[in-house]
């Protein structure tokens, strides 16, 4: 090893330049071990790393979807709107009024719908955190008859309240991201 021949690789100047060489007494084959069509029988290379180059652009598209808890939120506030206008309709009527059967009718109607969008969302999954912190907050402003069955006291709906604060708080605060 001298300073004019260190013992480092040679670098090639072309891609032939390393080509493979036939084994001692054995007859060169023709077509390159690189061209075989076997390989691309199965899963190749060229496929593999082009199928992982794309994932990184696939899964910020499919993050983009937006969680369906942000529609169930939506509905419930309509839904809570609805009955609210149902329930102030039948409130001032009496019992003689022509309009009754139908303010309760409506009233009966929209709690309906209302409650069992209330089960809906009280049951929620949401698919990404941002829609846990949307649900989270969500139900710490609910008032408390529009609280689930058994959340509706005032001391159960201020605990849910608290809780559902501090953990959207907590997973704001710890940087976690949809």
């Amino acid at each position: 090893m001298t300073i004019e021949r260190p013992m480092f690789p040679p670098r090639a100047e072309s891609v032939d330049s390393f080509s493979p060489q036939p084994a001692t007494g054995h007859r060169e084959n023709p077509e390159r071990t690189s061209e075989s069509r076997k390989p691309a029988e199965g899963l190749s290379r060229r496929i593999m790393l082009g199928t992982l180059a794309v994932l990184p652009v696939a899964w910020p598209a499919a993050a983009a979807v937006p969680d369906p808890v942000y529609a169930a939120i939506e509905r419930y506030k309509a839904l809570s709107v609805e009955y609210t206008a149902a329930v102030e309709w039948r409130a001032p009527l009496e019992d003689d009024d022509p309009d009754l059967w139908d303010a309760e009718e409506e009233a009966s109607r929209t709690s309906a719908a209302l409650f069992e969008q209330m089960d809906l969302i009280f049951s929620y999954r949401p698919t990404t955190i941002a829609g846990v912190v949307a649900l989270l907050k969500y139900i710490a402003t609910l008032e408390d008859w529009q609280m689930a069955a058994g959340l509706d006291d005032s001391n159960s709906m201020a605990s849910v309240q608290t809780l559902c604060t501090c953990l959207a708080a907590a997973i704001e605060q710890s940087g976690v991201r949809a």
